[in-house]
Protein backbone atom coordinates (compact mmCIF):
# COMPACT_ATOMS: atom_id res chain seq x y z
CA UNK A 1 0.00 0.00 0.00
CA UNK A 2 1.01 3.45 -1.01
CA UNK A 3 2.18 5.66 1.94
CA UNK A 4 -0.13 8.42 2.93
CA UNK A 5 1.12 11.19 4.73
CA UNK A 6 -0.34 13.67 6.89
CA UNK A 7 -3.15 15.65 5.08
CA UNK A 8 -3.61 18.83 8.04
CA UNK A 9 -0.94 20.59 8.01
CA UNK A 10 0.03 19.56 11.92
CA UNK A 11 3.12 16.93 12.62
CA UNK A 12 0.72 14.24 13.02
CA UNK A 13 0.39 11.06 10.94
CA UNK A 14 -2.61 8.55 12.68
CA UNK A 15 -2.28 5.31 10.15
CA UNK A 16 -5.45 3.78 8.55
CA UNK A 17 -6.70 0.95 10.62
CA UNK A 18 -6.23 -1.14 6.85
CA UNK A 19 -3.06 -0.45 6.26
CA UNK A 20 -1.28 -3.32 7.38
CA UNK A 21 -2.26 -6.92 8.67
CA UNK A 22 -1.31 -7.39 12.10
CA UNK A 23 0.45 -10.98 12.36
CA UNK A 24 -1.72 -12.77 15.21
CA UNK A 25 0.89 -15.16 15.43
CA UNK A 26 3.43 -16.73 17.76
CA UNK A 27 6.76 -16.94 16.09
CA UNK A 28 7.01 -20.52 16.68
CA UNK A 29 4.04 -20.86 14.58
CA UNK A 30 5.27 -18.23 11.98
CA UNK A 31 8.27 -20.60 11.99
CA UNK A 32 6.76 -23.92 11.14
CA UNK A 33 4.24 -21.91 8.80
CA UNK A 34 7.59 -21.56 6.80
CA UNK A 35 8.68 -24.70 7.03
CA UNK A 36 5.19 -26.13 5.25
CA UNK A 37 5.97 -23.44 2.67
CA UNK A 38 9.67 -23.51 1.43
CA UNK A 39 10.64 -26.71 3.45
CA UNK A 40 13.98 -26.41 1.69
CA UNK A 41 14.78 -23.13 0.86
CA UNK A 42 17.60 -21.89 3.18
CA UNK A 43 16.47 -20.23 6.22
CA UNK A 44 20.20 -19.83 8.02
CA UNK A 45 23.49 -20.11 6.55
CA UNK A 46 26.89 -19.42 8.14
CA UNK A 47 30.00 -20.01 6.36
CA UNK A 48 33.63 -18.67 5.52
CA UNK A 49 33.96 -17.58 9.19
CA UNK A 50 36.34 -18.59 11.71
CA UNK A 51 35.36 -20.06 15.10
CA UNK A 52 31.84 -21.41 14.00
CA UNK A 53 30.89 -24.81 12.27
CA UNK A 54 29.39 -24.32 8.68
CA UNK A 55 25.76 -24.31 9.10
CA UNK A 56 22.85 -24.04 5.79
CA UNK A 57 19.96 -24.95 7.77
CA UNK A 58 16.54 -25.16 5.60
CA UNK A 59 13.86 -24.13 7.08
CA UNK A 60 12.39 -27.57 7.58
CA UNK A 61 15.38 -28.58 9.59
CA UNK A 62 15.70 -25.13 11.80
CA UNK A 63 11.77 -25.97 12.38
CA UNK A 64 12.40 -29.53 13.56
CA UNK A 65 15.25 -28.89 15.26
CA UNK A 66 14.00 -26.03 17.07
CA UNK A 67 10.76 -28.37 17.80
CA UNK A 68 12.90 -30.79 19.61
CA UNK A 69 14.66 -28.38 21.90
CA UNK A 70 11.45 -26.86 22.76
CA UNK A 71 10.26 -30.39 23.80
CA UNK A 72 13.27 -30.67 25.50
CA UNK A 73 13.07 -27.03 27.53
CA UNK A 74 9.59 -28.28 28.39
CA UNK A 75 10.78 -31.73 29.22
CA UNK A 76 13.25 -29.85 32.11
CA UNK A 77 10.39 -28.11 33.44
CA UNK A 78 10.28 -24.63 32.13
CA UNK A 79 7.11 -23.07 32.28
CA UNK A 80 5.46 -20.43 30.05
CA UNK A 81 6.41 -17.33 30.67
CA UNK A 82 9.95 -18.14 32.17
CA UNK A 83 12.76 -16.40 31.20
CA UNK A 84 15.71 -17.78 29.85
CA UNK A 85 19.08 -15.45 28.94
CA UNK A 86 21.49 -16.28 26.41
CA UNK A 87 25.17 -14.75 26.95
CA UNK A 88 27.25 -15.54 23.69
CA UNK A 89 28.46 -14.31 20.35
CA UNK A 90 26.67 -14.62 17.20
CA UNK A 91 26.52 -18.43 17.13
CA UNK A 92 24.29 -20.16 14.95
CA UNK A 93 22.92 -22.18 18.20
CA UNK A 94 21.90 -18.20 19.53
CA UNK A 95 19.58 -18.37 16.68
CA UNK A 96 18.50 -22.17 17.41
CA UNK A 97 17.45 -21.29 20.94
CA UNK A 98 15.31 -17.95 20.15
CA UNK A 99 13.17 -20.63 17.44
CA UNK A 100 12.79 -23.35 20.35
CA UNK A 101 12.35 -20.28 23.44
CA UNK A 102 9.22 -19.26 20.75
CA UNK A 103 7.72 -22.44 20.25
CA UNK A 104 7.74 -23.66 24.13
CA UNK A 105 6.74 -20.20 25.26
CA UNK A 106 9.33 -19.00 27.06
CA UNK A 107 10.79 -15.33 27.04
CA UNK A 108 14.40 -15.04 25.54
CA UNK A 109 16.62 -12.53 27.12
CA UNK A 110 18.98 -11.13 25.22
CA UNK A 111 22.67 -10.61 27.15
CA UNK A 112 25.32 -8.19 26.16
CA UNK A 113 28.78 -10.09 25.52
CA UNK A 114 30.64 -7.07 27.66
CA UNK A 115 28.97 -7.23 30.13
CA UNK A 116 30.48 -7.55 33.98
CA UNK A 117 29.77 -9.33 36.87
CA UNK A 118 27.51 -5.94 38.24
CA UNK A 119 25.75 -5.72 34.94
CA UNK A 120 24.91 -9.90 35.00
CA UNK A 121 23.47 -10.10 37.84
CA UNK A 122 21.45 -7.35 37.53
CA UNK A 123 19.86 -8.41 33.82
CA UNK A 124 19.11 -12.07 35.54
CA UNK A 125 17.76 -10.74 38.79
CA UNK A 126 15.18 -8.01 37.22
CA UNK A 127 14.44 -10.82 35.05
CA UNK A 128 14.11 -13.55 37.08
CA UNK A 129 15.88 -15.75 35.07
CA UNK A 130 15.78 -19.20 35.84
CA UNK A 131 18.45 -20.23 33.10
CA UNK A 132 21.27 -19.44 31.33
CA UNK A 133 22.86 -20.77 28.10
CA UNK A 134 26.83 -19.51 28.09
CA UNK A 135 30.22 -20.44 25.64
CA UNK A 136 33.18 -21.67 27.25
CA UNK A 137 34.85 -18.31 26.78
CA UNK A 138 33.86 -15.01 25.45
CA UNK A 139 36.12 -11.73 25.50
CA UNK A 140 38.71 -13.27 27.04
CA UNK A 141 36.32 -14.63 30.30
CA UNK A 142 34.99 -17.67 31.43
CA UNK A 143 31.04 -17.00 31.44
CA UNK A 144 30.33 -20.07 33.37
CA UNK A 145 32.57 -19.07 36.25
CA UNK A 146 31.45 -15.78 35.90
CA UNK A 147 27.69 -16.69 36.48
CA UNK A 148 28.63 -18.70 39.87
CA UNK A 149 30.23 -16.09 41.15
CA UNK A 150 26.81 -13.99 40.96
CA UNK A 151 24.52 -16.55 41.72
CA UNK A 152 23.61 -16.15 45.02
CA UNK A 153 22.30 -12.67 43.62
CA UNK A 154 20.06 -14.56 41.18
CA UNK A 155 17.91 -16.74 43.94
CA UNK A 156 15.43 -17.36 40.30
CA UNK A 157 18.69 -18.82 38.37
CA UNK A 158 18.41 -22.61 38.36
CA UNK A 159 20.32 -23.68 35.55
CA UNK A 160 23.71 -22.50 33.33
CA UNK A 161 24.09 -24.47 30.19
CA UNK A 162 26.81 -24.47 27.60
CA UNK A 163 24.74 -22.84 24.12
CA UNK A 164 27.11 -24.97 21.96
CA UNK A 165 27.67 -28.13 23.89
CA UNK A 166 24.25 -29.17 25.85
CA UNK A 167 21.71 -28.34 23.31
CA UNK A 168 21.52 -31.72 21.53
CA UNK A 169 21.22 -33.71 24.77
CA UNK A 170 18.80 -30.78 25.95
CA UNK A 171 16.88 -31.53 22.61
CA UNK A 172 16.69 -35.33 23.79
CA UNK A 173 15.21 -34.82 26.43
CA UNK A 174 12.26 -33.72 24.71
CA UNK A 175 11.49 -37.91 23.50
CA UNK A 176 8.00 -37.37 23.02
CA UNK A 177 6.76 -34.06 25.01
CA UNK A 178 3.25 -32.84 23.22
CA UNK A 179 3.90 -29.11 22.20
CA UNK A 180 0.60 -28.48 21.17
CA UNK A 181 -0.32 -28.56 24.27
CA UNK A 182 1.25 -25.05 24.59
CA UNK A 183 -0.67 -22.13 22.56
CA UNK A 184 1.28 -19.20 22.83
CA UNK A 185 -0.55 -16.39 23.26
CA UNK A 186 0.90 -13.43 20.35
CA UNK A 187 0.40 -10.81 22.35
CA UNK A 188 2.53 -12.37 25.31
CA UNK A 189 6.43 -11.48 25.59
CA UNK A 190 8.68 -13.10 23.48
CA UNK A 191 11.49 -11.42 24.10
CA UNK A 192 13.69 -8.77 26.72
CA UNK A 193 15.85 -6.29 25.08
CA UNK A 194 18.16 -4.09 27.49
CA UNK A 195 18.25 -0.32 26.54
CA UNK A 196 20.28 1.68 28.44
CA UNK A 197 18.25 5.10 29.60
CA UNK A 198 19.64 8.16 30.64
CA UNK A 199 19.30 7.27 33.96
CA UNK A 200 22.47 5.26 32.84
CA UNK A 201 20.32 2.00 34.22
CA UNK A 202 19.59 -0.14 31.35
CA UNK A 203 15.74 -0.92 31.02
CA UNK A 204 14.17 -4.29 30.22
CA UNK A 205 11.53 -3.91 27.22
CA UNK A 206 9.60 -6.96 26.82
CA UNK A 207 8.86 -7.64 23.13
CA UNK A 208 5.94 -9.33 22.08
CA UNK A 209 5.46 -11.87 19.28
CA UNK A 210 2.97 -10.35 17.08
CA UNK A 211 4.91 -6.90 17.83
CA UNK A 212 8.05 -8.67 16.22
CA UNK A 213 6.61 -10.54 13.60
CA UNK A 214 4.11 -7.46 11.98
CA UNK A 215 7.30 -4.83 12.48
CA UNK A 216 9.89 -7.23 10.74
CA UNK A 217 7.52 -8.38 8.03
CA UNK A 218 6.57 -4.69 7.32
CA UNK A 219 9.73 -3.68 7.02
CA UNK A 220 11.67 -6.21 4.92
CA UNK A 221 8.40 -5.72 2.74
CA UNK A 222 9.05 -1.89 2.39
CA UNK A 223 12.55 -2.47 1.63
CA UNK A 224 11.71 -4.70 -1.52
CA UNK A 225 12.96 -8.09 -0.07
CA UNK A 226 11.08 -11.07 -1.73
CA UNK A 227 11.42 -14.80 -0.66
CA UNK A 228 14.27 -16.15 -1.85
CA UNK A 229 16.83 -13.25 -1.14
CA UNK A 230 19.96 -13.80 0.75
CA UNK A 231 20.27 -11.59 3.31
CA UNK A 232 23.72 -10.96 5.48
CA UNK A 233 23.81 -8.90 8.48
CA UNK A 234 26.96 -7.26 11.09
CA UNK A 235 23.91 -6.61 13.86
CA UNK A 236 24.90 -8.31 17.21
CA UNK A 237 21.89 -11.26 17.86
CA UNK A 238 21.60 -9.28 21.63
CA UNK A 239 20.64 -6.15 19.61
CA UNK A 240 16.73 -5.90 18.58
CA UNK A 241 18.30 -5.18 14.93
CA UNK A 242 20.01 -8.85 14.93
CA UNK A 243 16.40 -11.21 16.97
CA UNK A 244 14.27 -8.83 16.89
CA UNK A 245 13.89 -8.00 13.27
CA UNK A 246 16.28 -9.78 11.11
CA UNK A 247 15.47 -13.26 13.10
CA UNK A 248 11.82 -13.29 12.83
CA UNK A 249 11.58 -11.44 9.75
CA UNK A 250 13.35 -14.34 7.73
CA UNK A 251 10.00 -17.09 8.13
CA UNK A 252 7.69 -14.32 7.54
CA UNK A 253 9.57 -13.19 4.20
CA UNK A 254 10.82 -16.65 3.32
CA UNK A 255 14.74 -15.17 2.78
CA UNK A 256 17.86 -16.68 3.64
CA UNK A 257 19.88 -14.58 6.81
CA UNK A 258 23.40 -14.71 6.85
CA UNK A 259 24.68 -13.28 10.16
CA UNK A 260 28.54 -12.16 10.63
CA UNK A 261 29.86 -13.57 13.75
CA UNK A 262 31.84 -10.38 14.48
CA UNK A 263 32.02 -7.67 12.01
CA UNK A 264 35.19 -7.67 10.24
CA UNK A 265 35.25 -6.25 6.80
CA UNK A 266 36.99 -8.59 4.94
CA UNK A 267 35.38 -11.41 6.27
CA UNK A 268 32.09 -9.03 6.12
CA UNK A 269 32.93 -8.54 1.78
CA UNK A 270 34.35 -12.63 1.67
CA UNK A 271 30.80 -13.75 2.82
CA UNK A 272 28.74 -11.44 0.50
CA UNK A 273 30.87 -12.50 -2.73
CA UNK A 274 31.10 -16.31 -1.92
CA UNK A 275 27.55 -16.81 -0.59
CA UNK A 276 26.29 -14.48 -3.66
CA UNK A 277 24.17 -11.96 -1.00
CA UNK A 278 21.40 -10.28 -2.37
CA UNK A 279 21.58 -7.40 0.72
CA UNK A 280 23.70 -6.26 3.64
CA UNK A 281 21.98 -4.83 6.65
CA UNK A 282 24.29 -2.83 9.03
CA UNK A 283 25.26 0.76 10.61
CA UNK A 284 27.61 3.51 9.03
CA UNK A 285 30.53 2.66 10.69
CA UNK A 286 30.48 -0.74 8.91
CA UNK A 287 30.25 0.79 5.22
CA UNK A 288 32.84 2.64 6.01
CA UNK A 289 35.23 -0.18 6.89
CA UNK A 290 34.03 -1.73 3.54
CA UNK A 291 34.80 1.12 1.54
CA UNK A 292 38.21 1.31 3.30
CA UNK A 293 39.24 -2.04 2.58
CA UNK A 294 41.41 -2.31 -0.17
CA UNK A 295 40.39 -5.50 -1.54
CA UNK A 296 36.83 -3.82 -2.38
CA UNK A 297 37.45 -2.59 -6.22
CA UNK A 298 38.55 -6.87 -6.71
CA UNK A 299 35.38 -7.81 -5.58
CA UNK A 300 32.16 -9.66 -7.66
CA UNK A 301 29.15 -7.86 -5.85
CA UNK A 302 27.33 -8.57 -8.96
CA UNK A 303 24.72 -10.13 -6.69
CA UNK A 304 24.08 -7.35 -4.09
CA UNK A 305 20.98 -4.81 -5.19
CA UNK A 306 20.36 -3.63 -1.45
CA UNK A 307 22.25 -2.11 1.47
CA UNK A 308 20.49 -0.92 4.50
CA UNK A 309 21.77 1.39 6.89
CA UNK A 310 20.41 1.84 11.41
CA UNK A 311 21.86 2.88 14.04
CA UNK A 312 23.30 5.98 13.38
CA UNK A 313 23.07 9.05 11.30
CA UNK A 314 23.95 8.31 7.29
CA UNK A 315 25.82 11.65 5.70
CA UNK A 316 24.45 12.13 2.19
CA UNK A 317 28.39 12.01 1.11
CA UNK A 318 28.64 8.32 2.65
CA UNK A 319 25.47 7.59 0.81
CA UNK A 320 26.92 9.06 -2.66
CA UNK A 321 29.78 6.90 -2.20
CA UNK A 322 28.48 3.87 -0.74
CA UNK A 323 26.05 3.68 -4.37
CA UNK A 324 28.85 4.00 -6.15
CA UNK A 325 31.15 2.10 -4.77
CA UNK A 326 28.70 -1.09 -4.68
CA UNK A 327 26.67 -0.20 -7.62
CA UNK A 328 23.14 -0.27 -4.92
CA UNK A 329 20.93 1.88 -3.64
CA UNK A 330 21.42 2.46 0.23
CA UNK A 331 18.64 2.73 2.33
CA UNK A 332 18.27 3.94 5.94
CA UNK A 333 15.95 3.37 8.78
CA UNK A 334 14.82 4.23 11.88
CA UNK A 335 13.58 2.89 14.73
CA UNK A 336 14.08 1.91 18.92
CA UNK A 337 14.10 -1.37 20.85
CA UNK A 338 11.21 -0.14 22.55
CA UNK A 339 9.10 -0.19 19.35
CA UNK A 340 10.33 -3.56 18.02
CA UNK A 341 13.25 -2.17 16.58
CA UNK A 342 11.90 0.03 13.68
CA UNK A 343 8.90 2.73 13.30
CA UNK A 344 10.28 4.40 9.69
CA UNK A 345 12.46 3.69 7.10
CA UNK A 346 13.16 5.41 3.42
CA UNK A 347 11.81 4.59 0.76
CA UNK A 348 13.44 3.02 -3.04
CA UNK A 349 13.05 6.49 -4.74
CA UNK A 350 14.48 8.69 -2.38
CA UNK A 351 17.15 10.69 -3.37
CA UNK A 352 20.54 10.57 -1.98
CA UNK A 353 19.90 14.02 -0.23
CA UNK A 354 16.59 12.79 1.21
CA UNK A 355 18.09 9.39 3.05
CA UNK A 356 20.81 11.31 4.38
CA UNK A 357 18.59 14.41 5.99
CA UNK A 358 15.85 12.14 6.89
CA UNK A 359 14.97 8.85 8.32
CA UNK A 360 12.21 8.39 5.82
CA UNK A 361 8.54 7.87 6.66
CA UNK A 362 6.65 5.58 9.14
CA UNK A 363 5.89 1.93 8.13
CA UNK A 364 2.55 0.85 7.80
CA UNK A 365 0.42 0.60 10.34
CA UNK A 366 2.80 2.82 12.37
CA UNK A 367 1.41 6.34 13.82
CA UNK A 368 3.79 9.03 14.94
CA UNK A 369 3.06 12.44 15.97
CA UNK A 370 5.47 15.67 16.99
CA UNK A 371 4.85 17.42 20.62
CA UNK A 372 5.56 20.43 22.26
CA UNK A 373 6.69 20.81 25.76
CA UNK A 374 2.88 21.18 26.92
CA UNK A 375 1.91 17.91 24.71
CA UNK A 376 0.24 19.51 22.02
CA UNK A 377 0.84 18.51 18.28
CA UNK A 378 3.66 20.93 16.57
CA UNK A 379 2.79 22.32 12.74
CA UNK A 380 4.81 20.54 10.14
CA UNK A 381 8.66 21.87 10.15
CA UNK A 382 8.30 22.42 14.13
CA UNK A 383 10.70 20.22 16.07
CA UNK A 384 9.51 18.76 18.89
CA UNK A 385 9.53 14.75 20.98
CA UNK A 386 8.25 12.21 18.35
CA UNK A 387 5.68 10.07 20.03
CA UNK A 388 5.09 6.43 18.47
CA UNK A 389 2.21 4.29 18.33
CA UNK A 390 2.18 1.18 16.24
CA UNK A 391 2.30 -3.28 16.59
CA UNK A 392 5.97 -2.79 17.61
CA UNK A 393 5.25 -1.21 20.94
CA UNK A 394 6.59 -3.63 23.65
CA UNK A 395 4.51 -4.64 26.38
CA UNK A 396 6.10 -2.10 29.08
CA UNK A 397 9.16 -2.49 30.93
CA UNK A 398 10.09 -5.41 33.52
CA UNK A 399 12.02 -2.99 35.58
CA UNK A 400 9.68 0.07 35.17
CA UNK A 401 11.47 2.26 38.26
CA UNK A 402 13.95 2.75 35.92
CA UNK A 403 12.47 4.69 33.17
CA UNK A 404 12.54 8.54 32.84
CA UNK A 405 10.91 10.05 30.36
CA UNK A 406 12.66 8.66 27.85
CA UNK A 407 10.65 6.16 25.51
CA UNK A 408 7.68 5.91 28.46
CA UNK A 409 4.31 4.94 27.32
CA UNK A 410 2.06 8.68 27.67
CA UNK A 411 -1.65 8.55 28.25
CA UNK A 412 -4.46 6.04 28.16
CA UNK A 413 -4.21 6.08 24.43
CA UNK A 414 -0.76 4.22 24.54
CA UNK A 415 1.76 6.96 22.69
CA UNK A 416 5.38 5.62 23.28
CA UNK A 417 7.37 8.93 24.13
CA UNK A 418 10.61 8.36 22.29
CA UNK A 419 13.03 10.79 23.72
CA UNK A 420 14.10 12.29 20.46
CA UNK A 421 13.83 15.35 19.08
CA UNK A 422 12.29 15.01 15.59
CA UNK A 423 10.53 17.12 12.94
CA UNK A 424 7.85 15.94 10.00
CA UNK A 425 7.65 17.75 6.73
CA UNK A 426 4.31 18.07 4.63
CA UNK A 427 5.33 14.50 2.74
CA UNK A 428 5.46 12.74 6.64
CA UNK A 429 9.41 12.26 6.24
CA UNK A 430 10.57 12.85 9.58
CA UNK A 431 14.15 14.38 10.66
CA UNK A 432 16.04 13.45 14.23
CA UNK A 433 17.75 16.23 15.44
CA UNK A 434 18.77 14.75 18.49
CA UNK A 435 17.45 13.38 21.80
CA UNK A 436 15.77 15.36 24.57
CA UNK A 437 18.53 14.62 27.43
CA UNK A 438 21.54 14.93 25.16
CA UNK A 439 20.70 18.67 24.25
CA UNK A 440 23.29 20.90 25.01
CA UNK A 441 21.99 23.74 26.86
CA UNK A 442 24.82 27.13 26.54
CA UNK A 443 23.53 30.51 27.42
CA UNK A 444 20.18 29.03 27.44
CA UNK A 445 20.31 27.97 24.18
CA UNK A 446 19.34 24.86 22.90
CA UNK A 447 21.56 23.23 20.88
CA UNK A 448 21.39 20.18 18.76
CA UNK A 449 24.15 17.83 18.47
CA UNK A 450 22.78 15.84 15.62
CA UNK A 451 22.59 19.04 13.83
CA UNK A 452 26.43 20.09 13.67
CA UNK A 453 26.69 16.17 13.36
CA UNK A 454 26.00 16.65 10.12
CA UNK A 455 27.73 19.55 8.91
CA UNK A 456 30.51 18.43 10.16
CA UNK A 457 30.05 15.54 8.30
CA UNK A 458 29.72 17.31 4.93
CA UNK A 459 33.64 17.98 5.71
CA UNK A 460 35.78 16.59 3.15
CA UNK A 461 38.39 15.53 5.80
CA UNK A 462 35.83 14.13 8.38
CA UNK A 463 35.31 10.25 8.02
CA UNK A 464 33.50 10.18 11.72
CA UNK A 465 32.22 13.06 14.15
CA UNK A 466 30.51 13.05 17.73
CA UNK A 467 29.42 16.19 19.06
CA UNK A 468 28.98 16.09 23.10
CA UNK A 469 28.72 19.16 26.05
CA UNK A 470 31.51 19.69 28.38
CA UNK A 471 31.64 22.06 31.44
CA UNK A 472 31.88 25.63 30.76
CA UNK A 473 31.66 28.03 34.26
CA UNK A 474 30.26 30.99 31.87
CA UNK A 475 27.90 29.07 29.82
CA UNK A 476 26.98 26.46 31.64
CA UNK A 477 28.05 23.89 28.77
CA UNK A 478 30.40 24.36 25.68
CA UNK A 479 29.97 22.38 22.33
CA UNK A 480 32.95 20.17 21.20
CA UNK A 481 33.66 18.42 18.04
CA UNK A 482 35.12 15.11 18.21
CA UNK A 483 36.39 13.74 14.79
CA UNK A 484 38.14 11.52 13.35
CA UNK A 485 39.48 11.44 9.88
CA UNK A 486 39.90 10.41 6.77
CA UNK A 487 43.89 10.11 6.49
CA UNK A 488 44.23 9.59 10.02
CA UNK A 489 45.98 13.18 10.85
CA UNK A 490 45.01 15.84 13.22
CA UNK A 491 42.16 17.83 11.77
CA UNK A 492 43.10 22.25 11.36
CA UNK A 493 40.84 23.13 14.33
CA UNK A 494 40.42 26.39 12.94
CA UNK A 495 39.24 25.20 9.32
CA UNK A 496 36.57 23.29 10.92
CA UNK A 497 35.38 26.20 13.00
CA UNK A 498 35.26 27.93 9.73
CA UNK A 499 33.40 25.10 7.95
CA UNK A 500 30.97 25.50 10.51
CA UNK A 501 31.22 29.09 10.61
CA UNK A 502 29.66 29.26 7.22
CA UNK A 503 27.09 26.79 7.53
CA UNK A 504 25.43 26.96 10.71
CA UNK A 505 24.79 30.27 13.53
CA UNK A 506 27.38 31.49 15.41
CA UNK A 507 26.13 29.79 18.57
CA UNK A 508 26.54 26.66 16.98
CA UNK A 509 30.01 26.90 16.00
CA UNK A 510 32.04 24.38 18.81
CA UNK A 511 34.33 25.63 20.69
CA UNK A 512 36.79 22.86 20.86
CA UNK A 513 37.72 20.59 18.10
CA UNK A 514 39.68 17.20 18.94
CA UNK A 515 40.67 14.42 16.50
CA UNK A 516 40.96 10.76 18.36
CA UNK A 517 42.10 7.95 15.92
CA UNK A 518 38.94 5.85 17.24
CA UNK A 519 35.96 6.07 18.97
CA UNK A 520 34.77 4.00 22.23
CA UNK A 521 31.83 1.99 20.50
CA UNK A 522 28.81 -0.14 21.39
CA UNK A 523 28.19 -3.43 19.99
CA UNK A 524 25.81 -2.50 18.06
CA UNK A 525 28.60 0.25 16.20
CA UNK A 526 27.32 2.89 18.29
CA UNK A 527 29.53 5.92 19.30
CA UNK A 528 29.09 5.85 23.23
CA UNK A 529 28.91 9.49 23.32
CA UNK A 530 28.64 10.06 27.18
CA UNK A 531 32.42 8.21 27.17
CA UNK A 532 33.56 10.72 24.92
CA UNK A 533 32.01 13.64 26.56
CA UNK A 534 33.79 12.24 30.28
CA UNK A 535 37.19 11.83 28.18
CA UNK A 536 36.83 15.15 26.66
CA UNK A 537 36.65 16.43 29.66
CA UNK A 538 39.10 15.27 31.61
CA UNK A 539 41.44 15.91 28.26
CA UNK A 540 40.33 19.69 27.97
CA UNK A 541 41.05 20.00 31.88
CA UNK A 542 37.36 20.58 32.81
CA UNK A 543 35.10 20.25 35.39
CA UNK A 544 32.63 17.41 35.80
CA UNK A 545 30.44 16.06 32.75
CA UNK A 546 27.62 18.28 32.50
CA UNK A 547 25.93 16.22 29.21
CA UNK A 548 27.10 14.21 26.47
Amino acid sequence: MKFQPPTTGVAERIAPDDETLLLRSSLGKLLRDAARRWPDREAVVYSTQPDVDAVRWTFGELDAQATDLAAGLCAAGYQPGEHIAVWAPNYPEWILLEWAAARAGLVLVALNPLYRAAELAFALRVTATVAIFVVDELKGMRPAELVATVREQVPSLRDVYQLRSDLPALARRGGAVELSCRTVDPTQPMMVQFTSGTTGVPKAAQLTHQGLATTGRDLLRRLGVQPGDRIAHGFPLFHVGGSGVLTPATASVGYTTLPLVIFEAGRALDLLESERCTGFFGVPTMLLAMLEHPSLPERDLSSLRLIVVGGAVLPVDLVRKVEQAFGVGVLNVYGQTECSGVMASALATDSAELKAESVGVPLPGVSVKIVDTEGAVVACGVAGELLYRGPGAMAGYLNPESSDTDSAPVGSDSWLATGDIASMDDSGYLRISGRVKEMVIRGGENLSPAEIEGVLLGHPDIAEVAVVGVPDRYYGEELCAVVRTVSGADVDQDSVRQWCSDRVSRWKVPRYVVTVHEFPMTPAGKIRKFLVAEQMAVQLGLDTVVNG
